[in-house]
């Protein structure tokens, strides 16, 4: 396993448990106490993890102020990020136009879409790395949005990007997320990234919010929408059944895919 996967790979046994020891992970990893102390020291220079003598912790349990590295972010929720790929691929029909979002769950469904034999797409995007993912894809027409590069997350912004955004319709976006509660609705850590994705939200006829279930029942500092502006969701198998309950009541259908990639 490479460091970065490791790291990423901590990172999420952090937030799932809240704090783990450094001699679980050095038998979980089968690394040194020095490799899981140097991974945990990388994480908590991002303002990801808190640091002590012994273990470490999540920062805050609802609150997202710090994002993670996009490499790290790759590795983080893995195999339900691909389950949604997938999920979300089967949502596709021949001749649609759609917007995929910047982000990696978005990169997972640009790579579902690569093996899908969905004929005569036209695929909208803001992230750098969804493009790579569909530069060789057959019967796709990819239109990359220009703008400023955000540095080190392959996706651009501002002022060009939403001009063209302006002229463009899509009959789906699929939207990428850092958190989302009952109260606030859907929030994203980058203000920049927020006009763009509403922009996407108001030139599409429909909006499907994708996201693994650790986004739920957290907040960024910017809101994107509120949830009448979702008309589906597809996360996975262990979202919070009070999540379960809020979307039904608010009549939002919800796709729970499972870490094999069923529905």
């Amino acid at each position: 396993m490479i460091r970065i996967e490791r790291q990423a790979k901590i990172l999420q046994i952090i937030r799932e448990r809240e704090y783990v020891e450094n001699h679980e992970l050095t038998q979980i990893f089968k690394v040194t106490q020095a490799t899981i102390r140097r991974d945990l020291k990388t994480l908590a220079e991002q303002g990801l993890v808190r640091t002590d003598h012994g273990g470490a912790s999540i920062v805050n349990r609802s609150e997202i102020t710090d994002e993670p590295l996009y490499e790290t972010k790759v590795f983080v929720n893995h195999e339900a990020k691909q389950a949604i790929g997938r999920a979300a691929v089967s949502l596709l029909h021949d001749g649609d136009a759609l917007i995929l979002d910047s982000g990696t769950t978005n990169a997972a469904i640009a790579r579902a879409l690569r093996s899908s034999g969905l004929r005569n797409l036209t695929v909208i995007t803001c992230d750098l790395m969804v493009a790579n993912e569909l530069a060789y894809a057959q019967d796709m027409n990819v239109i990359v949005l220009g703008g400023q590069l955000r540095r080190m997350y392959h996706s651009t912004y501002g002022t060009y990007t939403e001009m063209v955004l302006k002229n463009l319709h899509a009959n789906k976006f699929f939207l990428g997320i850092d958190g989302a509660d009952q109260e606030h609705g859907i929030t994203n850590i980058v203000l920049e990234e927020v006009p763009i994705k509403q922009l996407q939200i108001a030139v599409s006829d429909e909006t499907i919010l994708v996201a693994d279930a650790t986004k739920f029942d957290k907040t960024a500092p910017h809101r994107v929408c509120m949830w009448n502006s979702i008309h589906k969701i597809i996360t996975d198998s262990s979202l919070d059944p009070d999540y379960c309950a809020f979307f039904e009541g608010q009549g939002i259908p919800v796709v729970r895919v499972s870490l094999s990639g069923g529905l």
